[in-house]
């Protein structure tokens, strides 16, 4: 029986797993004499933890705050920061569980449509003249279009930001999974007065460790560290130990190096399949990330499609889940990095017979 491909979630190989490193990791802690990875750990995370990512970003421990999981650590922003009915910016289309969590807090959500360089200006400058909280934003090989936003947007951004006195959330878990091309530079380094950092290794370490951090002004680490005191007490303190102890040992540059050895012929794969199979649609060329988004020529009904597509062993994600303003009969998010090349490729083409034979209908 033929293996189901699953578009329906964007997670690592688990080829890409550094077991042995990790094991190594796990023995370190585990014969030491000192056993804090044991024990319950500061709200904020792991001293020596926090000491590598302080050092790795340049800035002060102070402003470093690990956790378990980026959409937690958001989870706390926003009960920190968001007022029922006070205005948040988001891509759209967006990551699907920040904007089920401001649709929870009573957000009011501006959804800005995105480009294939990033946001749309005429759009995201009349949202900034709202006064908005912050805007929520994944520059790098966005989830779920894989975009990739330019130099002069980052800086516009960071420009409206200090005018109209808003924040910027910018969202890096892909950053470090580049392909090919040139690296643009972190928003957090333009505006580091109006931007505060979420980040994660879940892939490019491990999900299963659920190592996350918040870069931000000591007063917000302060309050966001009261928040999880208040709820979990701490944080994986032994994951999260066994991640610091992984990073301080130097494993990082090898495992990238290795991620972008084993990822890039899967999206190379991906383009081009969408390329003989889906010309007609419109989708983003990435140069790294886990995802390609894809806008449909025309709208379909989208129960039916993921249905037809189970039905011939192709798993998808809802579509209307990265939407804010109003539902989506016309975009798939593909991820591409947990498949070989020929899976990627038979995924595409069953989706593409299937959208086809509709379009066939009408």
């Amino acid at each position: 029986m033929p293996k189901r491909i699953n578009f329906a979630r964007g997670v690592p190989a688990e080829e890409a797993f550094p077991r042995a490193q990790l094991e190594l990791c796990v023995q370190g802690l585990a014969s030491s004499r000192e056993v804090v990875a044991y024990q319950y750990g500061p709200a904020v995370g792991p001293l020596p933890l926090r000491e590598w990512l302080a050092d790795y970003h340049g800035v002060d421990i102070a402003n470093v705050m690990a956790a378990d999981g980026s959409v937690a650590l958001f989870d706390i922003l926003c009960r920190i920061w968001l007022k029922p009915g006070e205005t948040v910016l988001i891509e759209e289309p967006c990551y699907d569980r920040v904007v089920h969590l401001l649709r929870h807090y009573g957000a009011n959500v501006i959804a800005i449509p995105m480009e294939a360089d990033g946001p749309a200006l005429e759009p995201l400058n009349a949202a900034a003249r709202r006064r908005p909280l912050f805007m929520y934003t994944v520059p790098d090989f966005q989830n779920p279009t894989g975009t990739t936003w330019s130099s002069a947007k980052r800086q516009h951004l960071v420009d409206l930001a200090r005018t109209h006195d808003f924040r910027i959330v910018e969202d890096s878990p892909y950053r470090l999974l580049r392909y090919k091309g040139a690296q643009e530079p972190w928003i957090f380094d333009i505006g580091r007065d109006v931007t505060v950092q979420l980040n994660s290794f879940s892939k490019v370490i491990a999900p299963g460790l659920r190592a996350a951090y918040l870069i931000a002004p000591p007063d917000t680490i302060s309050a966001a560290a009261k928040v999880a005191e208040s709820t979990y007490v701490t944080p994986g303190n032994f994951a999260l130990s066994v991640t610091g102890e992984w990073l301080r040992r130097g494993f990082l540059g090898d495992q990238v190096a290795s991620l972008r050895r084993l990822y890039a012929p899967r999206l190379e794969a991906m383009v081009s399949a969408l390329d003989e199979f889906m010309a007609g649609h419109r989708y983003v060329r990435p140069e790294g990330g886990f995802f390609v988004g894809v806008t449909l020529a025309r709208p379909i009904d989208a129960v039916q499609l993921r249905k037809q597509a189970s039905d011939a062993g192709v798993d998808i994600a809802d579509g209307d889940g990265f939407f804010a303003s109003k539902p989506s009969a016309t975009f798939l998010r593909l991820p591409f990095c947990s498949m070989d090349e020929a899976t990627v490729r038979r995924g595409v083409e069953v989706l593409s017979a299937i959208i086809g034979k509709d379009r066939a209908k009408h």
